[in-house]
C-alpha cells in the first residue's frame, strides 16, 4: 500500500460567535497554502481528499488549484462533533483535549468520544485507501483525528502528537500500518 500523507488544515479566521466547524481560512492560512502545494509536490501526492469543513476544503481546494490535482471531499473526514460546544482557548483547550485524549470513551469534548471519532476517521481513510491503493494520497483535515490516528500509532500518545501539530502541518505514515514515516512538518520550522 502506498504513503499517506495527513495534513492538518491552514489557520483559519477564528470568530468565537461562530462554531469552529465553520471557520473558513483566515489571510495568512491563504498564504500558507503555497508552502503546502510545494511540500505536497515534494512528497508525490497524487490524489488529494479533503474533509468538507470550510478550513479544510479552502486550504485543500488553494493546494489542488496549484498542483493541477482533482479534490475529493469525503465525508466523516471532519474533526470530532463539537457541536453545542462553545469557544474554548488557551489553557482550557489544552487542559479539555489532554482529558479528550486521555479518556478515549468517556464524552469530554461536544457529542463524539475520541474513540468514535478515531474509527469513523479510520474507516474513512481505509476506504479511500481501497478506492487509490497505489496512489500517494494525501487528506487534508483536522489535528484532533490526525492525532487520533498518527499519534497511537507512533507510540507517543495521540495528545502529545496533537501538540507537535502547527497550522498547517503535514505527517506522512506508512499506508498499511499508519506508522508515521518521519516527524510532523510545520510550516513554521
Amino acid at each position: 500500500m502506498a504513503r499517506l500523507i495527513l495534513i492538518k488544515h491552514c489557520p483559519p479566521q477564528i470568530d468565537p460567535a461562530v462554531i469552529s466547524h465553520r471557520w473558513v481560512l483566515s489571510e495568512d492560512g491563504r498564504a500558507c497554502c503555497g508552502w503546502l502545494a510545494d511540500a505536497m509536490r515534494r512528497e508525490g501526492a497524487m490524489r488529494l481528499y479533503a474533509s468538507m469543513e470550510p478550513k479544510a476544503l479552502e486550504t485543500a481546494a488553494l493546494v489542488a488549484v496549484r498542483l493541477g490535482l482533482d479534490l475529493c471531499p469525503r465525508a466523516d473526514l471532519q474533526e470530532n462533533d463539537r457541536t453545542g460546544l462553545g469557544f474554548i482557548s488557551g489553557e482550557d483547550l489544552e487542559e479539555r483535549m489532554q482529558h479528550f485524549f486521555a479518556s478515549p470513551d468517556l464524552l469530554v469534548i461536544g457529542n463524539e468520544t475520541a474513540d468514535a471519532a478515531r474509527i469513523r476517521f479510520l474507516g474513512a481513510i481505509r476506504a479511500i485507501q481501497h478506492a487509490d491503493p497505489a496512489e500517494t494520497i494525501a487528506v487534508v483535515t483536522h489535528g484532533t483525528v490526525i492525532s487520533l490516528l498518527a499519534g497511537m500509532a507512533d507510540k507517543v500518545g495521540a495528545y502529545d502528537f496533537w501538540k507537535t501539530l502547527g497550522l498547517p502541518s503535514y505527517v506522512v505514515l506508512d499506508g498499511r500500518t499508519l506508522q508515521p514515516l518521519g516527524p510532523v512538518r510545520n510550516y513554521d520550522e
